[in-house]
């Protein structure tokens, strides 16, 4: 053997030993991967209505930055250096994988190709075709924080700038959730004389959440505030801290009033509430997409054990609960109750799977019901509730339940007839990017 064929021997064994833990450390990786894309398909979570992110394979040159940056779980991941999507449900939507990309090769969007999700036709300063009425926030397509935060900055702005000032009120404020109470807050400081309205109390969708839920995992600016003071915090601090600040500001909630529709009236609108007309110049629709709570229908519904939030699960200790829903606010409260010593909790869902739950939520609760924690009646409905006990239908077959409590925690009616009343044109997005804060 020649030295020169000894030497690309040596030569080609010593890039052999420099690569082959690269390589394998890849194959490891990309199975990983592929167990967590499989889990999401499995559960039914690689698909949502909701926003999330679409990768463009061509354009993705697998640097990873996405899969680092996101503060979510499982949403991305990378096989065989591209980005894929994992676990669509666990998007709140913040965007950081859209900012942190360099090649641009992924898009938020709403909806998918077959699954479509019903939003308002909006401009980009958030206005309806109806002018001189905006919607801000989740109901507009946008669920985070920070981004309904800027949603009603940017429309409150485009008030200030058109309105003509009279006597009397120049902007109406419908919902106190986040993006109804930033609305108020550049409100004040562009000095529009406004009011805001709420048919619940004031937090708007984050009051249906259960106790300690994190509700806020990106820095948030508030308008005439500055930064709120924490980078993560759970729902019952943030509540208080709005409640600190819209005490500071003098900003007042008038809490209880429900919008029933918007018509053009005057120089403006006249809203028509459960408190009477409100006429104003311009209005901003804070609403959420939740909007009334869903109900069942059935006998019963109206006692007074049937409650449509969860608030403080250590009231329930000892006790036979139902909690009624699939998804993530149900499963939540479903955990929260089994966790109480001696509750004997059945979570009742329609459907065989929790594909509209987010997955680390769904392997919490299947554990629990392998520990008997938790009771699970799948492909299951409420046929009646009695004050003692609750009837269920499972796959055809008749069951009931012991029972003291029941939460129905199955989503709300969003107020797409309230806004077809107000005169909004609705579109449906399929897998369509919405317009984002920058």
């Amino acid at each position: 053997m020649s030295l020169d064929t000894i030497a690309v021997l040596v030569v080609a064994f010593l890039v052999l030993v420099a690569t082959l833990p690269i390589v394998i450390h890849q194959v490891r990786k990309d199975r990983r991967a592929r167990r967590l894309v499989t889990e999401a398909r499995t559960l039914g979570s690689h698909e949502t209505v909701s926003l999330h992110p679409r990768v463009d394979e061509g354009l993705c040159i697998g640097c990873g930055e996405c899969v680092k940056n996101c503060p979510e779980q499982d949403v991305l991941t990378t096989i065989r250096n591209k980005a894929v999507v994992a676990h669509a449900v666990e998007c709140v939507g913040h965007g950081i994988c859209e900012r942190v990309c360099p090649v641009g090769a992924i898009t938020l969007v709403i909806g998918t190709a077959k699954r479509g999700a019903e939003i308002p036709r909006l401009s980009e300063h958030f206005e309806t075709n109806v002018p001189g009425l905006y919607v801000v926030g989740e109901l507009g397509g946008m669920g985070l924080i920070r981004n309904a935060v800027w949603q009603a900055s940017q429309a409150v702005v485009h008030v200030a700038q058109g309105v003509r000032r009279g006597p009397g009120l120049d902007l109406l404020i419908v919902g106190a959730g986040p993006a109804g109470l930033a609305a108020a807050l550049v409100a004040q400081q562009q000095r529009l004389r406004f009011r805001v309205i709420e048919q619940e109390t004031l937090g708007g969708s984050i009051l249906h959440y259960p106790r300690k839920k994190l509700v806020m995992t990106h820095p948030v600016e508030l308008p005439g505030v500055g930064q709120i003071p924490f980078r993560e915090i759970e729902k019952e601090p943030l509540l208080e801290f709005w409640l600190g600040t819209l005490g500071r500001k003098g900003i007042k909630v008038e809490e209880g009033v429900r919008l029933e529709r918007v018509e053009r009236g005057g120089a403006g609108f006249v809203a028509h509430t459960s408190a009477g007309p409100i006429d104003a110049a311009r209005v901003v629709l804070a609403l959420g997409r939740r909007g009334t709570p869903r109900r069942l229908e059935v006998p019963g519904e109206e006692l007074p054990k049937v409650a449509y939030r969860l608030i403080e699960p250590e009231s329930y200790e000892g006790q036979n609960v139902v909690v009624v829903g699939g998804g993530s606010s149900a499963l939540e409260a479903a955990m929260s109750l089994a966790e109480r010593p001696r509750t004997y909790v059945t979570l009742c869902h329609r459907r065989a799977d929790f594909s509209g739950a987010r997955a680390a939520l769904v392997q919490r609760v299947l554990a629990l019901e392998s520990e008997g924690m938790l009771e699970i009646l799948r492909e299951a409905r409420v046929t009646r509730i009695e004050p003692k006990s609750v009837h269920f239908d499972v796959a055809g077959r008749l069951d009931a339940r012991d029972n003291d409590f029941v939460f129905i925690l199955a989503g709300g009616v969003p107020p797409y007839e309230l806004l077809k009343r107000c005169g909004v044109d609705l579109e449906t997005k399929f897998g369509t990017p919405l317009l984002r804060s920058a």
